[in-house]
């Protein structure tokens, strides 16, 4: 490399010494294999997370309309989330108690899920598959992202990939990036998440985003083509709305200001809860899982009652209820 000239900045610094390493690393044989195992990876952990979120929503539907339409009624019953959140607790509990991964991260420390291990995932897929269909109040990204990183470093272990840590890393992040487009619907959207799981920063984050973005590509491409091919909804996070898009005034954007301020406590003040109710079911795993989910079953009851409307309205990630409320606020009871 040659000397930096009198206009040059000095190579003893902390950024110009970590852009060297950087432009080291990419040029590195290493490295260049990575990004074509990253792209490889992509395609059969976009297909794996494509199947699990067409089970997630098949589920959802044949618990909160078709069952329920079976038994003879248009929309579930008040009760119906007592006994469905309860068998969810249940068998989370099980789950959690008895195999490896304690299915999955807690949810209120954040998206911190890349990498885990292989022979964690039956207890996240089983953890997400025993939950979320049931009414649990989550969305499947954190499951997606434990999925996809721990199919990547699996095809890493198979493929006899030097286990270090900057390879665990990347496939990881690699693996993850592609079993998010689907839900998002934008490569960059699943990406972007991941600079919260990855935890690093500077050039660090700029190498390990590289091979996540061209694995999210390749993935977002196959959930696009393989989705049309076979017709199967996913239940991506899109806002569908049956009304043209109102026009916003000043008003509107002023008053975005004290709603997110207030938004902002609420989510903290959720999240605090989340850890307690972490802490707390920590003691004793089945019947204290039960108890918070019955309780939250408890909620979906009360919501009923009150408002005379279906507690699927409460149950899952509520990205539908969302829709119909923009479509047609007036039809809600202001108290919610």
């Amino acid at each position: 490399m040659p000397e930096p000239g009198p206009s040059a900045a000095p190579a003893t610094g902390t950024q110009p010494e970590e852009a060297d390493r950087l432009r080291e690393l990419l040029r590195t044989p290493a490295y260049q294999k990575a990004l074509v195992f990253s792209a490889l990876i992509g395609i059969p952990v976009s297909l794996a997370a494509f199947w699990f979120l067409a089970a997630l929503h098949e589920l959802e539907h044949l618990l909160w309309a078709d069952l329920p339409s079976g038994l003879g009624w248009d929309t579930p019953p008040w009760w119906w989330p007592l006994p469905l959140l309860t068998l969810a607790g249940i068998t989370v509990g099980l789950v959690v108690r008895y195999l490896p991964g304690a299915g999955g991260h807690i949810p209120a420390a954040g998206l911190h899920a890349a990498g885990q291990p292989p022979v964690t995932l039956p207890g996240v897929i089983l953890a997400a598959l025993a939950s979320l269909p049931l009414g649990a109040t989550l969305g499947p990204e954190a499951p997606l992202i434990a999925l996809g990183g721990g199919l990547a470093l699996l095809f890493g272990q198979l493929a006899r990939s030097p286990v270090t840590a900057q390879n665990t890393a990347l496939l990881a992040a690699a693996g993850a990036a592609a079993a998010l487009p689907a839900i998002f619907g934008n490569p960059l959207v699943g990406a972007v998440i991941l600079i919260e799981v990855a935890g690093v920063g500077g050039p660090r984050l700029f190498a390990v985003m590289l091979p996540a973005l061209l694995s999210s590509g390749i993935g977002s491409l196959v959930f696009t083509g393989f989705g049309r091919w076979t017709g199967l909804s996913i239940g991506d996070l899109t806002l569908k709305l049956g009304v043209p898009t109102p026009r916003l005034d000043a008003g509107d954007v002023l008053w975005t200001i004290p709603m997110a301020v207030a938004i902002g406590i609420a989510v903290h003040l959720i999240l605090d809860t989340g850890r307690l109710a972490a802490v707390f079911v920590s003691k004793r795993t089945v019947v204290h899982t039960t108890v918070c989910a019955l309780a939250a079953g408890a909620c979906g009851a009360v919501y009923t009652l009150a408002v005379d409307r279906s507690p699927e309205d409460v149950a899952s990630s509520g990205q539908a209820t969302l829709a119909k409320l923009a479509e047609d606020p007036h039809s809600w009871a202001s108290g919610l």
